[in-house]
């Protein structure tokens, strides 16, 4: 039955495409025989989706099970195989094949999650890794997101928050738990200030940079002029170059930005 639209297949015989009034999501045909009022109407629906694969990693077997029978009350949603640790992850791969969707527990013993997804992403990354953990840490949630994760949950979340995140997992959309996605928004809105700033570090030169760590550990201009054999004039057009390279105005806030990007943390011999 090619088209979108009524159509007929025989004599008496007509069809049409049935679905969500508004949307373009449809269910499948009606088909109507015969006419007048003794017409009859039959449906025929399409084939139901294949089940999401899923394979859940986690070290604490009472939660794994609970995990499995949560998701698996939903008939869309089938759990493949589990693991407790980074080798039964591997073994689960070769005997069960990959899964759509793998639900990763960040803290795992030996290898972290964090690793285990990392090592994942770049062998299968068409396997969508969703992060478990108990911490509400926007770090972790970072590094997870980094290391090719396309999601984030808080173990306590409800069980129909994990299954609606495992099904939109896998129809490509990425998903945070609402309580840290702000959080994670916000790390990576300070990692691109301090790329930034970075850059603006690389301007300096090797003699201005070492002024900014003399200056960045409370070094006045005369003690910097001492400490490298230069006059003290000197020093100063140096700094007022540092000022204008990084965007500052103080020698305060120059020195918090040394700091921040791990210069200044020692005194220099």
């Amino acid at each position: 039955m090619g088209g979108s639209g009524p159509g007929s297949i025989g004599q008496g015989l007509h069809f049409s495409r049935v679905g969500r009034p508004g949307t373009s999501v449809w269910s499948g045909w009606y088909l109507r025989t015969g006419g007048g009022a003794g017409r009859r109407r039959a449906i025929l629906r399409e084939p139901m989706r294949d089940p999401v694969k899923v394979m859940i990693v986690d070290d604490h077997p009472v939660f794994r099970e609970g995990l499995r029978q949560a998701l698996e009350a939903r008939k869309t949603i089938r759990v493949i195989a589990t693991a407790g640790s980074g080798e039964e992850m591997g073994k689960a791969l070769r005997a069960h094949g990959r899964p759509q969707i793998v639900l990763m527990d960040v803290e795992m013993p030996g290898e972290s999650g964090i690793e285990l997804t990392r090592a994942l992403h770049e062998k299968h990354p068409e396997v969508r890794v969703v992060m478990l953990t108990a911490f509400s840490d926007s770090e972790r949630v970072f590094a997870a997101l980094k290391a090719g994760a396309v999601g984030y949950l808080l173990k306590n979340v409800a069980p129909d928050e994990i299954r609606a995140t495992v099904e939109r997992a896998a129809a490509g959309e990425p998903m945070l738990s609402g309580e840290i996605a702000g959080r994670v928004l916000r790390e990576f809105e300070r990692e691109r200030k301090e790329e930034h700033y970075r850059e603006q570090l690389d301007a300096l030169t090797a003699r201005e940079e070492e002024i900014l760590k003399l200056l960045a550990t409370g070094d006045s201009n005369r003690e910097i002029a001492k400490r490298l054999f230069i006059s003290e004039q000197t020093v100063k057009n140096h700094v007022a170059s540092i000022f204008r390279k990084l965007q500052v105005n103080d020698r305060t806030k120059a020195a918090l930005l040394a700091v921040r990007l791990g210069l200044g943390t020692k005194t220099p011999p």
